[in-house]
Formats: C-alpha cells, structure tokens, sequence
C-alpha cells in the first residue's frame, strides 16, 4: 500500500512531502482548492501523460514519488521478469524536465512508461467519476466482469495474443496480395530474363564486334589494297627493285665520300623499312577472310545486341547485363514469397489457435462470474440505500472472437420493482450510477485483493442517510486494505482513519495548495464546515463530534 507521496514542483503545489496510513483515509476541502491535483499527481506517477503543462515553474523540474510497501504482494517474479531489483518499499517516481520531457523510475532504475504502468495497475485502482460515466460502455462492464473474475491477467495477455493474431492476419493478406501481383508479372519476367541470358551478353564485346563486321563487309577492297601495296614494293617493276639499282650506283662513291656513305646508309634504312611494309601487307592480305557466313553471323550478332539495348531502352551492353541480374533478383524474390506465405499461414494458424483456446477459457469464466457478480453487486446495492434495486449482467457470444473475446456483456439495472432491468444508461440516475460503480469496485477489489483503491468523488449525487451507507462501505472495504477517497460529503468524511485537509493560498509568490493531516479537533471544525459552511455554528460542531464518536 502506498506509505508517502511526495510532490515538488506540481501544478499548484511547490513541495509536499505526505505520509498516508492503511485503512480508510479521507481527503476534503473547498470547491477549487486543488482536490484534483493529487490526483493527478498520483497518476503521473503511476505512467499517465505528461507534458510541460504540468510544470509549477517552466524553469524546474517537476518530481512525484511515491513509496509502496509491497511486502507480501507476490511480485518477486514480475521483478525478475523486467531485470529490475526488488524492493521494500519500491520506489516509484516520475519526472517532468522543463520543456515537457519525462522519465520513469523504479527503485531508481530508469524504466519504460509502460513497465511503470504495469507495475503501478498491480498496486494501486483509481476511480474517477470519468469512470462512473464509463459504466455505461460494455467493454468496461467487460473489464469489470474480469476484475471479479480474477481474470483481468489473462484478458489482458489475450487482448495481446489476438492484436498479434490480427497483425499477422493482416501481413498473411499483403503477402498473398503482393504474389498474386507478381505472379501476373512473372511470366513477362521469365520471358525477359530468359531472353538475355540465352543472348550471353558480354560487357566488352561490342567495340570490337563492330570493328570485325567493318573487315568482313570490306574484304575485298582491303585484300585488294595489302596485295597491291606488296607488289608495288616487292615486284619485278616495284620500288625495291629500283631501291635495289639505286644503291648499287653509290657503293663505290660511298668509300671514299663520307656524305655519299651517309646518303647510301639512309637509302639503306628505307630499304629495311619497306621490305618490312611488304611483308607486313602480305601477310594482312592471308588473315583477311571472304567467307560470306562469318559476315552474316558478325552481323547478326550486332544486331541482336542493338535490338536488345533499343528494346529495353538502355544505351550499352553493360546496362543490358545489369538489367538481367535485376531480373534474376525478381524471380527468384516471387519465388521466395512462397515460402514467406507458408510461414505466415503456420504462424497464423497457431495463434488463431491460441486466440480461440485463451477466449472460450476467459468466457466460460465470464459465464461463470456474472450470476454470483449481479446477486453480490444488487446486494449491496440495497444496503446503499435502495432496496427493490436489481443489477444482472446480460451475456453473449460472438461467432468470431474480438479484441475483449466472444464475449458481450450488457449490465442492466432496475431501482424499482415494478420495473424489468433495462440497459444501465436507460435505466440509472447519476447517483445510481455512482453507487452501482462503488458496490462493483469493491466487489472486484476483494476478488483481485488490491492493496489500495482510490475513489476521487464516489459520492456524487448521495446525500443523507444514503451517504453515511457509502461511508460505511468504504470503512469495510478499508478494513482489508487502504482505501483512499475525496469526498465532500461529511458522513463519509466522518468514517476515516486519517483525514486530510487540502487548502489553497495566495500570497506575493503566488497560489499554493497545501494538503495536511488533521488531529481530532481539527477534523471535528473541518466536518463542522462541511455541515455550514464558512462559518462555524455550535451546532455543527456538536453535529460533528456526533458523527466522529468513537472515533
């Protein structure tokens, strides 16, 4: 149970530091003094929303801390679970940082909102009369069921199982959507990736391709001009012979005149040169073949690779090859989407089935807890103060199970007897509703023995004697737990172990709200208020030692 609370920088409180006993504590105070606030600030440090709204001054940090005993509550698995160490009391806190950001702790270990939250669902219930107004939604007449039940555990593990149930429902469709796509295109895929490979494109073979059909298509003329060239220089009548006479008419004047000799070396180097031109031409004149079929198959050839680059669109071989690969990667990705669908259908088939198991288990628990729910919920009922009220649950089933199961309650209500119970909304006042909300809630803190349960004004629309009923539940329900309740009904306020005051003041710093613990003279002139009003009368202080007698 929660054992101190403490607030700095809050909204409109600087800094509280609150010790809070077991039992039935009560808080009261004046319309607008600040109620609310510690309320809120409870729920921030049990993982409700935070932002920079919250901040007393946008310049500091804001802290709430809260400190719970959790001796005997059986969390040491939860513990282990999360990686977090186990402690007596456990230290809750959250901090809002200026500009809005928050962090989470646990016994000073930083935390995820939602391990805060979970933690903090296991150790504390607060009601709000936001809730009272919920009672008329199924799916928290649902979750109340399951609170009696003992089974609010498992109906939120399911709600889990069948949110992965859906999303795998959902990715099994996009898959089968996406193959059926791209079956439609496979063909065509195939079709292209087939035509390319069977072309065996190289990257470097065009260039010289273009250069071989050029020879092939000129053989004649080329054959024509090398043999030419060989029998101008090398024939009978060619350019050698008359080289050949040339330098037989200086060999005589070259010994014995150094130009005629350099004349006659020169003439014999052009000789070298050009009988090397002649055989060089010769021999191009072999390798140049007039074979028709090589030209046609260099020339099919090319055409090939130019129709495929212009029916593809791309500018060379090399973009060609590239675009084989990219269809190689496709295929065989239509492929594997096969595999992909097999694996989700086994993974869906095995959490439909987990879904279908954990929702007729919760149901027939549901089935089961909803009688002895509305006979326990019209019983105490009658005890606050209406006595021909009746409260049954009407249950029933889906084909198909849902995020909160098959099941579908409807919680119907009758404040009299001649009159058959109708759904809740139809059928209940404000102040009904209220107090058909107070007997559920115990009922589902004694059957899931919740260590502390809040109620920010349970008491809304009861007065009198009907009032003073809804204090004496509340003290019950205090005695096997701590049961926290802003009220501003003075029958009920009368009924706490502690009472805590909370007050609103201003001064040159601005409005502060301060919350203290009142000693039995103060209580008595707080209850007395409550009577009066601002002024005290004697009469309402003896009306309110009345009401505290005894205590």
């Amino acid at each position: 149970m929660l054992r101190r609370l403490h607030i700095r920088d809050f909204l409109l409180i600087e800094e509280l530091d609150l010790a809070l006993d077991d039992g039935l504590t009560i808080i009261t105070g004046e319309t607008g003094s600040g109620k609310s606030i510690l309320v809120g600030a409870l729920g921030l440090a049990m993982g409700g929303r935070a932002d920079a709204g919250v901040l007393r001054d946008p310049a500091r940090r804001c802290v709430i801390e809260l400190e719970v005993d959790v001796d005997g509550l059986d969390l040491a698995s939860w513990f282990v679970e999360q990686g977090l160490p186990q402690e007596s009391p456990a230290i809750l806190r959250r901090q809002v940082d200026p500009g809005g950001r928050s962090r989470a702790f646990i016994n000073d270990t930083p935390v995820r909102l939602e391990q805060l939250r979970e933690l903090a669902e296991r150790l504390v219930h607060v009601h709000s009369q936001h809730h009272t107004l919920l009672l008329n939604d199924p799916r928290f007449q649902l979750g109340l069921v399951d609170h009696y039940a003992g089974r609010r555990a498992e109906a939120s593990a399911y709600t889990k199982i069948h949110q992965a149930w859906r999303v795998t429902e959902q990715q099994l469709r996009t898959m089968r959507e996406e193959e059926a796509r791209s079956r439609a295109e496979l063909d065509l895929t195939e079709h292209q990736l087939a035509e390319l490979e069977q072309a065996r494109i190289k990257a470097d073979e065009q260039e010289p391709l273009e250069s071989a059909l050029a020879r092939a298509d000129n053989a004649g003329d080329l054959i024509e001009a090398l043999n030419g060239l060989d029998e101008g220089l090398s024939g009978d009548q060619g350019v050698l012979s008359m080289l050949a006479r040339l330098k037989q008419m200086l060999l005589r004047p070259a010994r014995v005149d150094e130009g005629v000799k350099a004349l006659f070396t020169r003439l014999e180097s052009v000789v070298i040169e050009l009988k090397d031109i002649a055989a060089e031409s010769a021999s191009l004149a072999t390798t140049v073949s007039l074979d028709p079929a090589e030209a046609e198959r260099l020339r099919e050839r090319l055409d090939l690779l130019l129709r495929l680059q212009q029916k593809y669109r791309v500018k060379d071989n090399a973009a060609l090859i590239a675009l084989r690969d990219d269809l190689s990667t496709k295929a065989a990705g239509i492929g594997s989407l096969g595999d992909r669908i097999k694996e989700l259908e086994h993974e869906e088939a095995a959490l439909r089935e987990r879904v279908m198991r954990h929702a007729t288990e919760l149901s027939r628990a549901r089935a089961a807890a909803i009688g002895p729910l509305g006979e326990r919920t019209t019983a105490l009922l009658r005890d606050l103060g209406m006595p021909q009220a009746v409260l049954i649950f009407q249950h029933a089933t889906a084909p198909e199970p849902g995020p909160q199961g098959f099941d579908r309650i409807a919680a119907c209500f009758s404040a009299n007897a001649d009159r058959p119970p109708v759904p809740l909304e139809k059928g209940a006042s404000g102040g009904e509703l209220s107090r058909v909300m107070l007997a559920l809630i115990s009922l589902s803190a004694n059957a899931r023995d919740l260590p502390t349960v809040l109620f920010d004004e349970i008491d809304t629309g009861v007065s009198g004697e009907v009032a003073d009923r809804v204090g004496d539940l509340l003290a019950r329900m205090a005695q096997g737990r701590q049961v926290i309740a802003i009220t501003h009904l003075p029958q009920i306020a009368s009924k706490a172990r502690q009472h805590l005051l909370v007050s609103k003041h201003g001064h040159a710093g601005g409005t502060r709200t301060a919350i203290d613990p009142l000693d039995h003279e103060r209580r008595v002139e707080a209850i007395a208020r409550m009577l009066s009003g601002r002024k005290l009368t004697k009469q309402a202080l003896e009306n309110a030692r009345v009401l505290l007698k005894g205590r």
